[in-house]
């Protein structure tokens, strides 16, 4: 693959995502709450390892269960929060403070390991408050953080520390397809429990063809792919480019949002989601290698 094929392969990436917070929000929509999104995405991911990884899969080592077990976990977590959202808020708001995630795993990194945030971090931080607040709505005289918006954020910083699982262990296992399907595996599990302890009573209100067709094209079509694709695609383009690139992925998740009617064009969503890309690109930018161009 070819430095512009690798590109061209994240912006794949990108678009796939932000077309999944339209799919999970017609999930939502036809009845399933988050723990039975999380079980048959997650099972038909692992479904899809199995059948094409298997004998990958014949290799698997502790250390790749270790990882696939803790990724598996946080990213239930994380889409479980993220999903459970979108009963409360829309794909596009959704997507635009999940982004967060990006600016939230330095902070993580200085409490767990004590590696202090760079400045433009702590500047993106600033940015990214200030777009929360406008998406949010909120005000010098209401505060109040709205419900979908407050579990978007939870969600966001569970998908930060998938970011640092996945940047400081999952590239020293023995295959990416491995690690992709394990998780798949731990969503499918830990899913089916927690979708059979709290969410018997939701069973008879959900449309299940309208459903299923979402969410297998959400599993399949772009849960597998979309990390697979970006794993390969990511070795070939730096770091800084690769972030630029996948910012876009809240972008189109937004168009998606507008042009299928969950979201209204407003003033707030546009300023708001404006400041929270603004505040991904800072995080990308290499402010010592401009300063120095500049002089």
């Amino acid at each position: 693959m070819s430095k512009q094929q690798a590109k061209l392969g994240l912006i794949c990436v990108a678009l796939l995502w932000g077309i999944s917070y339209f799919l999970d929000q017609l999930a939502i929509n036809a009845g399933m709450h988050s723990s039975m999104i999380n079980a048959w995405r997650g099972g038909l991911c692992a479904l899809t390892g199995l059948v094409i990884f298997h004998r990958q899969l014949k290799h698997l080592t502790a250390y790749d269960l270790r990882v696939g077990l803790i990724s598996g976990i946080i990213s239930f977590l994380g889409y479980y929060f993220q999903t459970d959202a979108l009963r409360y808020t829309t794909p596009a708001k959704n997507a635009f403070i999940t982004s967060l995630y990006v600016i939230i795993a330095p902070f993580i990194i200085w409490a767990i390991w004590r590696e202090r945030p760079q400045r433009k971090e702590w500047l993106a931080m600033l940015i990214a408050i200030f777009g929360t607040a406008f998406i949010s709505g909120l005000s010098l005289t209401d505060l109040h953080l709205q419900s979908g918006d407050l579990l978007s954020l939870i969600g966001a910083i569970f998908w930060a520390g998938q970011l640092i699982v996945f940047g400081r262990y999952a590239g020293k296992a023995s295959s990416p397809w491995v690690v992709i399907t394990l998780i798949g595996l731990v969503e499918f599990f830990v899913g089916t429990i927690c979708t059979c302890l709290f969410e018997r009573a939701t069973f008879h209100q959900i449309n299940w063809l309208a459903a299923i067709i979402p969410l297998a094209i959400l599993a399949i079509g772009i849960t597998f792919i979309a990390q697979g694709l970006q794993i390969i695609s990511q070795r070939q383009v730096d770091p800084a480019t690769a972030g630029l690139i996948l910012i876009t992925e809240s972008l189109f998740a937004g168009i998606f949002s507008v042009l299928f009617g969950f979201d209204k064009l407003t003033s707030h969503l546009i300023i708001g989601g404006s400041l929270l890309i603004l505040a991904n690109i800072v995080m990308q930018l290499d402010l010592v290698h401009l300063r120095k161009i500049k002089h």
